[in-house]
């Protein structure tokens, strides 16, 4: 019931009149290990997000980009 402490679900719960289930804000998958728990999605992990960037730093639901001595980000893509 996700009336009651959200469900166990860290994020978002959801249901119907049949079943509950979980789901993650951007940024974030379910654990395949708990279907009620959120884990950090390693957007650094592929280039699929990064391809632009010099070096990819994972942080907590996101990314940030760096880039290499004598460059910066470009304001208006950062």
């Amino acid at each position: 019931d996700c009336n009651h402490d959200n469900g166990g679900c860290d994020h978002e719960c959801e249901e119907d009149k049949y079943d509950e289930w979980c789901s993650c804000r951007e940024g974030f998958k379910i654990s395949t290990d708990d279907w009620r728990k959120c884990v950090d999605i390693d957007e650094c992990e592929d280039n699929t997000h990064h391809e632009d960037c010099h070096t990819c730093v994972n942080a907590e639901g996101n990314y940030t980009c760096r880039c290499r001595y004598g460059y910066e980000l470009d304001p208006i893509t950062e």
